[in-house]
């Protein structure tokens, strides 16, 4: 009888482990198309060459494409999961170099975590993200324009 209960326990394993795999690679192809839909629809709507491409995770997700679109040169084309798309220049903005010196130099972080374009709300804004002299993950939001704070929080981190 134990030997029964030894090759269910394996078998029930085999079975939890297999569906972790699958659910992981469907999640995983379920990105992807969102992806390919994203710059399907970005070179649709603006005859864009993609360059890079980001993900943000904001009021909304987006995908984040930046490329060269003929008509209106340099772009970052914001795209959510319903296929709605907002083209911005890059030149109408302050770029990731840009960005990144403006917060080192008015807030001084100790580590950076990622700089990334999104939105919020609308309005294309700069997700700033590093920690503090204090040790906390702080969460800027910058204008795209100016770089002017939109929002900005801190989370303290637990060990």
């Amino acid at each position: 009888m134990k030997k029964w209960w030894i090759i269910l326990g394996i078998a029930c394993i085999g079975i939890i482990l297999w569906q972790s795999i699958s659910l992981y690679y469907k999640i995983l192809s379920n990105r992807d198309a969102g992806q390919e839909r994203a710059v399907q629809a970005a070179q649709n709507n603006y005859a864009l060459t993609v360059d890079q491409m980001d993900y943000y995770h904001g009021d909304q997700a987006l995908d984040v494409i930046s490329g060269t679109s003929g008509k209106y040169g340099k772009v970052y084309v914001l795209v959510n999961n319903k296929g709605k798309t907002k083209l911005v220049k890059q030149s109408d903005g302050l770029t990731k170099q840009q960005m990144k010196n403006y917060v080192d130099k008015n807030f001084k972080p100790k580590q950076w975590v990622n700089l990334r374009l999104g939105m919020e709300n609308s309005q294309v804004v700069w997700e700033a993200v590093y920690l503090d002299d204090s040790g906390r993950y702080t969460f800027y939001y910058g204008d795209f324009q100016t770089g002017e704070r939109y929002k900005k929080y801190s989370i303290k981190q637990e060990i």
